[in-house]
């Protein structure tokens, strides 16, 4: 269904419409403090807090202790160990710690648990790489050249994408009439063993990776099917585990996703950019139709319409940003988050990310990553955000004007 536009009053003055900052700057601030207030009352009010103990003697006696308001919220011993939950939406800057990402080694994990990953990153919302957390499978998929991925996986079936350039999903203004359309890689299964010929044919007019690869048993690929140490976060609400291979160049552009994420990476590095979701306007997160490639042979590629409208692609070019469009990307909160083999990368939902990833010549950047819903405060505030922040991208443009969708000068 389209989204309507956000009413922005009959007041004559204000900025010209296809200024995109005045979709978004009106309402960063009242959104920001109403959000996160509903956020926390749907957390609260939907628990139901345990009988209060009654006396042996009388039905209608007081309650012999005093309820604890913060026990029945998603993180129940907030009040006492330093967290404050206006900090998702206010003074956040106090949450970070230097370098603006948490680091932890995996045997800091084994000692601590798996909730103390998640007291101290989901429900935060803040990024950690743990070091060492995939090391065994990494001294393994590190060695493999095309050969050895062959006689291991060869016989596997994987979901492929292809698109024409190294960027597999972009934006587009089509014109002042259709509006932006998002354009996403063809995709489609196959066997390893094909995914490999394709990338030894070597052309320069397409790019092909195994791009979000779905498979609900991991161990046929002798990979684990929950990230290890991680088992008792992830498991109870686990929601997918993809499978990502490629060969650079290969670049996501910048999303986000709407289920917190452990990415394990098993042989290269992955490069993150990543933006902090309390500041997601400043993004300028937008509204899309979305389209096709339709890969009709080698290195040909078609279009078609998808009947459906996306919207965790934000306008912002977040690695040529063109601040006199974007005026509000200044304030933004950007971090590069470098994974190398053997690491793992915990990101929270709704942190908006671009991927590179890298490998040695003849070699594969392997990764693996586990979506679950967390359910944390910061989730159900950034939830509450994106859904009433946001230009409608596939409206046309006001007459005379140019689209505020519009592609920036400075695109690749």
């Amino acid at each position: 269904m389209a989204r309507k536009p956000k009413s922005e009053g009959t007041a004559s003055a204000g900025p010209a419409p296809c200024d995109a900052s005045a979709f978004l700057s009106p309402l960063s601030g009242r959104f920001a403090f109403l959000a996160g207030l509903l956020a926390f009352c749907a957390g609260y009010c939907a628990r139901q807090p345990p009988p209060l103990p009654k006396s042996a003697d009388a039905v209608d006696a007081a309650p012999a202790y005093k309820v604890d308001a913060w026990s029945f919220s998603t993180h129940p011993t907030m009040a006492g160990d330093g967290f404050n939950w206006t900090q998702l939406s206010m003074s956040r800057a106090g949450n970070f710690p230097p370098g603006g990402y948490k680091q932890y080694t995996a045997e800091q994990v084994r000692e601590k648990g798996a909730m103390w990953v998640w007291h101290t990153t989901f429900a935060r919302s803040i990024p950690a790489v743990i070091t060492g957390l995939a090391q065994e499978l990494s001294d393994e998929l590190s060695t493999w050249d095309v050969d050895t991925m062959r006689r291991k996986w060869g016989q596997k079936d994987v979901m492929v994408a292809f698109s024409p350039d190294k960027y597999f999903q972009r934006g587009w203004l089509i014109d002042n009439k259709t509006g932006r359309r998002l354009r996403a890689p063809h995709r489609q299964r196959m066997l390893v063993d094909s995914y490999l010929d394709e990338v030894l044919a070597g052309r320069q007019d397409e790019h092909i990776a195994v791009q979000q690869s779905p498979h609900r048993d991991l161990s046929e690929f002798g990979l684990p099917n929950s990230p290890p140490l991680l088992e008792d976060l992830v498991k109870p609400t686990l929601q997918a585990t993809n499978l990502w291979v490629a060969t650079p160049p290969k670049t996501s552009v910048l999303h986000y996703d709407w289920q917190d994420s452990v990415l394990l990476q098993l042989s290269g590095s992955k490069r993150f950019t990543v933006i902090d979701p309390a500041r997601l306007h400043t993004a300028y997160p937008c509204v899309m139709q979305m389209e096709s490639y339709v890969r009709v042979a080698p290195g040909v590629f078609e279009t078609r319409i998808v009947d459906r409208e996306i919207d965790n692609f934000p306008l912002v070019n977040v690695s040529h940003p063109d601040f006199e469009r974007f005026p509000l990307f200044k304030d933004a909160h950007v971090m590069t988050i470098d994974v190398p083999a053997g690491a793992a990368l915990i990101l929270p939902a709704y942190w908006y990310h671009q991927v590179e990833s890298f490998a040695e010549p003849g070699k594969f950047s392997v990764a693996l990553n586990y979506w679950f819903q967390g359910h944390s405060l910061a989730t159900r505030l950034y939830r509450t955000l994106r859904e009433n922040v946001f230009l409608n991208c596939t409206l046309p443009a006001m007459p005379g004007e140019l689209h505020p969708c519009r592609d920036s000068r400075l695109r690749d």
